[in-house]
């Protein structure tokens, strides 16, 4: 299925409906951090793959443009400054996963 790369990351099991509303969670924080990026076409797996890719030019070139990401997700900075792996790219991609779907399953429980 599409939707199991997700589904192992979130721990749960995803419907499209749920996907449509977390891809919308993701381009809405990033367009709000002035992240001009379209993730709404993308497959699962090539969400993960554009999400490392974004984290990796972050990292390395637009720093303080990630900490705006972060800080606008509301995922705290030390959890990448205290965080011991070798790919810290991963690592920022899981967490954002998980904060948007959390956001999304909130929204749709209180609504």
């Amino acid at each position: 299925m599409e939707l199991e790369v997700l589904n192992k990351t979130l721990d749960t099991t995803l419907n499209q409906g749920m996907y449509l509303k977390l891809i919308q969670q993701i381009q809405k924080d990033f367009v709000m951090s002035g992240i001009q990026y379209d993730f709404l076409d993308l497959s699962p797996q090539e969400l993960m793959n554009s999400l490392y890719e974004i984290m990796e030019e972050l990292l390395s070139k637009e720093y303080a443009t990630l900490l705006n990401l972060l800080y606008r997700m509301d995922i705290p900075e030390s959890s990448i400054r205290n965080q011991e792996t070798d790919d810290i790219q991963q690592y920022l991609v899981e967490l954002i996963v998980k904060r948007e779907f959390l956001k999304v399953k909130m929204r749709m429980k209180y609504s």
